[in-house]
């Protein structure tokens, strides 16, 4: 059974934007219908979202300047990228089409590396066609098999920071690519709930959680092959969209038709991202155990927005979200969900 647990509040005060007479803010207080988070979602504040828009004669700036130095452009990355061990990787590192993987100079788990997918130092986020984020997204996936083969590893993620303000330290886009023997706190609080879901109710917490986002039509956004799209009721950052991969509970399920679908729904989301003013992202791409049919669990992708290149930086990540692990949106998914739709429609 899915709940939609909000709860609405009004923060009074007396406003000098208003001559100091009293102003009343609507708060809400949501609740994430299966891992049990709180997001506040703090409507009438969609003005926040300018602070975050690109400055892009300063990304220009910052473009060029590290280009000459980028370890990750092609001229480098032969030199001065690390290599795999050769009982691994013979050949040192993995290319695949475009895309280059190697080891993670500073490792965030045992089995931990970076795919370089395009030779292209910067691209704008609408630069990222369907076709460049699948070939990024193959040769994680050889990474992922020839790991999960010779060592068993049984957790794997997808992840891409890009630009600065999402956590990168190199500009030039590239995925981190990792496996380790033990998941990450979201996946196992994931797996557990999602598990309880099936026991108690008998049936797939995503199969009946599409079911009611369908026939409310507020935050479901469409269908591309087997992945469902859709801006969460308890959003965590701002401008989130998730996506579901129908029926597939971890990555090795994945065929190349549910790479392409998800490769073509997450450049249609970038493209929205863009045309707003936007720059800087962080995406996931989670999987329930590598080899285990997992009836209760759907692999699946997050992808929130982060703010931009400016003079002036502004963090969108304060102290409730960064220590407490309350999620925070200036704006609605609702109003996100409808503007986001009609690059679904359209195609």
């Amino acid at each position: 059974m899915i709940r939609y647990e909000r709860h609405v509040a009004q923060a009074e005060l007396l406003s000098p934007l208003k001559n100091f007479e009293p102003d009343s803010q609507p708060i809400e207080h949501r609740v994430d219908p299966l891992m049990g988070f709180t997001s506040v979602v703090r409507t009438g504040r969609k003005f926040w979202q300018t602070l975050y828009n690109t400055d892009e004669k300063l990304l220009q700036e910052l473009v060029e300047s590290s280009r000459g130095r980028c370890f990750f452009c092609p001229e480098k990355v032969a030199s001065a990228t690390p290599l795999f061990p050769k009982d691994f990787i013979p050949e040192g590192r993995l290319v695949v089409g475009e895309a280059v993987v190697f080891p993670n100079l500073f490792a965030h788990k045992e089995f931990s590396a970076i795919a370089v997918f395009t030779r292209d130092h910067y691209l704008p986020l609408d630069g990222f066609t369907p076709g460049v984020l699948l070939g990024g997204f193959r040769a994680a996936m050889e990474y992922i098999r020839r790991v999960h083969e010779k060592y068993r590893a049984r957790y794997a993620e997808i992840g891409w920071n890009y630009l600065f303000t999402g956590g990168a330290s190199i500009i030039h886009p590239h995925l981190q690519v990792i496996l380790s023997h033990r998941p990450y706190y979201f996946i196992k609080e994931m797996d557990w709930r999602a598990r309880r879901h099936l026991e108690e109710y008998g049936v797939n917490f995503w199969e009946e959680y599409l079911r009611e986002e369908k026939r409310e039509g507020k935050r479901y956004l469409g269908a591309i092959g087997d992945t469902e799209w859709f801006c969460p009721f308890a959003p965590t950052r701002e401008d989130e969209v998730n996506a579901v991969v129908r029926g597939r509970s971890n990555f090795l399920e994945l065929e190349d038709a549910d790479w392409e679908a998800l490769a073509g729904g997450l450049s249609r989301v970038l493209r929205y991202y863009r045309e707003k003013g936007l720059s800087s992202i962080n995406m996931a791409l989670c999987s329930g155990p590598l080899g285990e049919r997992s009836p209760h669990l759907w692999s699946g992708l997050k992808l929130v927005s982060r703010t931009s290149a400016q003079a002036t930086p502004v963090n969108d990540v304060w102290y409730s979200s960064n220590l407490l692990m309350d999620g925070f949106v200036t704006e609605p998914p609702e109003d996100l969900a409808a503007e986001i739709r009609k690059y679904f429609i359209a195609h």
